[in-house]
């Protein structure tokens, strides 16, 4: 009997659920069951207060609280299906926080990511797209939608905003990257006549290609290209909170100081 797969159908049938919450729940699922070791129809109240404690040492409070639902959930299924007699997560509290949290990535998961892209004009395709959502603070879509005559308008010194009227200026050291990539290793990914940067890539397939990179870098959770952007961000208003100022702090200034990329 496969539970997670039941469970997973279950979820697809019963309400409109996105495709990205699904491998969520599944992520989260998959991550206890490496955890437990066992047979998840013999998993005691108390194993999953370690299972808590676990997570609390490795992840982001709001990833906790997820976690812990998705797992609420599935034993909730498995209890209607008369499955299970009991549910082990009832009565365990996860606390909840009034502001959002951010779901980040943690600096050496980043550099683990960069280090793992291979040695190929599609590897410097998504190492380079990787760092532009850092140093931007870009969302993938935006990211998606630069334009090669644009950044050649600009010497490669600046990328422009969704709506075309910001600019974004970017590192000597990124704007280096970015002319490379556009002289030798574009062409060689694909030949068209497309002003896209990163013309043929879809959201979706660097979000799954995002993903093997976490897999092959050791990344023993569930990630998405948005926690790039969100690092960040938490990091920014750490840095604010911890200065006593609410002020923004340049994104380029803070890729540097907390070293993302270094060689």
């Amino acid at each position: 009997m496969d539970l997670l797969k039941e469970f997973l159908e279950y979820k697809l049938k019963s309400s409109d659920i996105k495709k990205e919450t699904l491998e969520m729940y599944q992520g989260d699922i998959k991550d206890f069951q490496n955890f437990i070791q066992k047979n998840l129809l013999e998993v005691s109240q108390e194993e999953i207060l370690h299972y808590v404690e676990f997570l609390k040492s490795r992840y982001q409070p709001n990833s906790v609280s997820r976690k812990i639902s998705t797992l609420k959930g599935l034993y909730r299924y498995l209890l209607k299906k008369r499955i299970i007699d009991f549910i082990p997560t009832d009565g365990i509290v996860v606390e909840k926080f009034t502001e959002r949290q951010l779901e980040i990535l943690e600096v050496w998961e980043i550099n683990n990511i960069l280090t793992v892209c291979e040695k190929n004009p599609k590897g410097e395709r998504d190492k380079l797209l990787i760092k532009l959502l850092m140093e931007t603070n870009f969302s993938i879509n935006d990211v998606l939608k630069m334009r090669l005559l644009d950044l050649e308008l600009s010497s490669y010194d600046y990328v422009l905003s969704d709506d075309g009227n910001g600019r974004i200026y970017i590192s000597e050291d990124l704007k280096v990257e970015l002319k490379n990539f556009i002289e030798n290793d574009r062409i060689k990914i694909l030949e068209n006549s497309s002003d896209l940067l990163f013309y043929g890539l879809s959201r979706q397939a660097f979000r799954a290609r995002f993903i093997g990179l976490g897999v092959k870098a050791g990344i023993e959770r569930s990630i998405s290209p948005n926690m790039l952007r969100n690092t960040l961000k938490s990091v920014v208003k750490l840095e604010n909170e911890k200065d006593g100022v609410n002020s923004v702090i340049g994104i380029k200034e803070k890729y540097f100081q907390i070293g993302i990329g270094d060689d």
